[in-house]
């Protein structure tokens, strides 16, 4: 049976060592001058000399591709407005896609977006692999990919971005490392549209390191 193809982006799944994930996020803010479209499971990272008022840091979305850093990845929305000193809280949170979420950050938006991002370099994300590579099979296991960029929907809020599976070998540039399948019933390894495990291995806060 063929794997379904729904891409979602990167989701954090559980962190290393078998831990779970607690829902450990980050809150960031999306400024103006950032240009690109933002997704529930888009990658981010982190800009120079842009944090609020509170010190709340800015991201954009990353850059698909070798050698292009990651700092997290997106979970959720807070809201939008300009934020107040001791009050970085946004101002509204819905009224943008769906009734009352399904919250994204539309393409040069005029409102600051404040978003939390997963950025912990520990997790472990399922992401789905695209087709221009062929199938992975479980030999991949170890290497390292880089990301495949995609346009996310504005109905359910979810990123279009996947793994890019011409793009797997060793090299310490390439952006996630790969370390298993993610294991449902209806995703086959050596199948189009596989969902592959993955860490962040272009991070910002980690060294990069060589697959196997």
């Amino acid at each position: 049976m063929a794997n379904p193809n729904t891409p979602y982006g990167l989701v954090p799944i559980q962190i290393k060592g078998g831990a779970t994930w607690r829902d450990s996020l980050s809150v960031y803010q999306i400024p103006t001058t950032a240009t690109a479209a933002v997704y529930v499971g888009d990658p981010v990272i982190k800009l120079a000399a842009s944090a609020d008022v509170n010190g709340i840091n800015g991201v954009k979305l990353a850059t698909a591709g070798t050698g292009n850093l990651i700092t997290g990845v997106v979970c959720g929305f807070l809201g939008t407005g300009t934020a107040q000193l001791g009050q970085p809280a946004a101002a509204s949170m819905f009224g943008f896609s769906g009734t009352p979420g399904n919250v994204y950050r539309p393409a040069s938006a005029t409102s600051v977006y404040y978003v939390l991002v997963n950025d912990d370099p520990r997790t472990i994300y399922s992401v789905q692999s695209n087709d221009s590579g062929g199938a992975p099979a479980a030999t991949v296991v170890g290497k390292n990919a880089n990301l495949a960029s995609g346009s996310g929907s504005p109905y359910t809020g979810w990123s279009g971005w996947k793994l890019a599976a011409n793009q797997i070998g060793a090299s310490s540039s390439n952006q996630v490392n790969i370390v298993g399948f993610l294991p449902e019933i209806d995703n086959a390894p050596g199948s189009t549209n596989a969902k592959l495990l993955v860490t962040l291995n272009q991070d910002t806060e980690v060294p990069p390191a060589t697959g196997i």
